[in-house]
């Protein structure tokens, strides 16, 4: 009679049976092991730092006056991105560009619009965010800080909130109190962290103020007391020339005036911004101690940039939104253990559209196909410093509430080109001239390169949706 293998198997069968069982559940352990390893390794947090009206040359790295020890440090052990630019040089349109990866128009949201965000990428779910895409993959999402969009919780982050203190100290201690958390690290991580710093009003304790007594600030090239009446310095409705009053402080009442702005009051300003960064500094150099003691930074990217930048009474103007370096140029880097190029200085333009595309690539995520910006992978983790875009864009658009109605430039490493909020166009050669004071639209021989800027910025039109007629 044949006896069935599984109804009453041999002694030594059996034994044989439970030994591979045990070794192929051991083999599952271990691969589950190594997949959980390889995971933690390949899967990397990230810390993303984003401030409020920092101009490029406000950060100590680019300007020596400013003290900011912690962020040089950072940045000196990471790559700097000199050429980096905002899609939008305005809070609402700048920080829905970098979480959607798209150009304003594109994703709808221009100017100060925070309803059409609301409406299309909380409600409709039209674009994915930043925080979605790493939430849906296993990211614990973090928010603090200022939103400008609305709950964070709406879109995509899944624990914090907003908060509107313009010290940021509850901020930073709210992402404190979420790292001591059990279990925190347990899961990747997206911590986004959005401080007020150093939008007005400017509030710098006694101390920070203390760091610049006796400091000399030097005018810079582009200073006036009041600006051009051109449509390329205007700050409202086109042909309207308004300059926005926006040097208002607690601490320094009569800065509060607009142009004219006399040598003494933008000293006196730069005084109280400069010290309200460097108190920022000092948030951002305690809260990279405290990761580092958690054991967490060594596999933390470290990103820094700023919305858009701000105006110290350069062109005569103060707040930002139109396409001047001061407006549109922001300070950007980024620190990690893994990074190849550490210590150098990124030298092709990029964009702040280019965050998105970055971190999916470092987290493994698929890239969705309509994204605008690109990713930065291969700069970081390779030898690779070659040209990422021939051009960006940046745009202020909405202005009024009129959808296409504002400014626009194309910006490559050494050009620029402007096209006002009237149609008035400007060229300006940033190598040589850093500062934008000579208007070269009009000279013959530069006919090809205004040519090819011009195709640059109507490819981007059609790219983006623009609403403007061009002519």
């Amino acid at each position: 009679m044949s006896i069935s293998f599984w109804q009453s198997p041999a002694p030594a069968v059996r034994k044989l049976f439970k030994m591979a069982v045990g070794c192929f559940s051991f083999f599952l352990l271990l691969s589950s092991c190594a997949e959980r390893a390889q995971q933690k390794t390949d899967r990397p947090n990230f810390l993303v730092i984003f401030t409020d009206d920092q101009t490029y040359r406000a950060i100590g790295y680019n300007n020596k006056l400013v003290k900011t020890p912690n962020l040089d440090a950072l940045a000196g052990q990471g790559i700097i991105f000199d050429k980096a630019f905002t899609a939008s040089p305005i809070c609402v349109a700048s920080r829905a560009s970098i979480l959607t990866g798209l150009y304003p128009q594109k994703n709808g949201t221009v100017a100060l619009n925070t309803h059409s965000f609301i409406q299309r990428e909380v409600k409709e779910r039209q674009y994915k965010t930043l925080a979605h895409f790493l939430a849906d993959a296993g990211y614990a999402t973090y928010f603090s800080g200022k939103s400008h969009l609305g709950d964070p919780r709406d879109y995509g982050f899944l624990f914090g909130e907003e908060s509107t203190d313009f010290t940021d100290t509850p901020s930073f201690r709210k992402v404190a109190d979420f790292i001591k958390e059990p279990g925190f690290g347990e899961k990747p991580y997206l911590i986004w962290l959005a401080a007020k710093q150093p939008h007005l009003p400017l509030k710098p304790q006694q101390q920070w103020i203390d760091l610049y007594e006796g400091v000399d600030f030097p005018l810079a090239p582009n200073f006036r007391e009041s600006p051009l009446r051109e449509s390329f310095f205007n700050q409202g409705l086109p042909g309207e020339n308004l300059y926005l009053n926006s040097d208002y402080t607690d601490n320094y009442k009569n800065l509060s005036a607009g142009p004219p702005r006399s040598p003494e009051t933008i000293k006196e300003f730069v005084k109280a911004y400069y010290a309200t960064i460097s108190h920022l500094d000092a948030q951002v150099g305690a809260l990279i101690r405290q990761l580092r003691l958690t054991g967490k930074l060594e596999n933390t990217i470290v990103i820094f940039l700023s919305d858009n930048g701000y105006f110290l009474g350069n062109h005569g103007l103060g707040n930002k939104i139109t396409m001047h370096e001061e407006s549109v140029r922001v300070p950007f880097f980024i620190y990690g253990d893994r990074l190849k190029n550490k210590g150098t200085r990124f030298e092709q333009v990029v964009s702040s559209l280019d965050v998105l595309p970055t971190v999916l690539d470092l987290a493994g995520i698929p890239l969705p196909d309509y994204l605008h910006g690109k990713s930065l992978k291969n700069v970081l983790l390779s030898d690779d410093s070659s040209q990422i875009h021939d051009y960006v864009v940046s745009e202020c658009t909405g202005v009024g509430g009129q959808l296409g109605q504002g400014h626009r430039m194309v910006r490559n490493r050494n050009w620029k080109y402007i096209l006002s909020d009237t149609n008035q166009e400007a060229l300006y050669n940033l190598e040589e001239d850093p500062y934008e004071l000579n208007n070269l639209i009009g000279v013959k021989e530069y006919g090809s390169l205004i040519a090819r800027l011009k195709k640059d910025l109507a490819d981007w039109k059609s790219l983006a949706g623009d609403k403007k007629e061009y002519h």
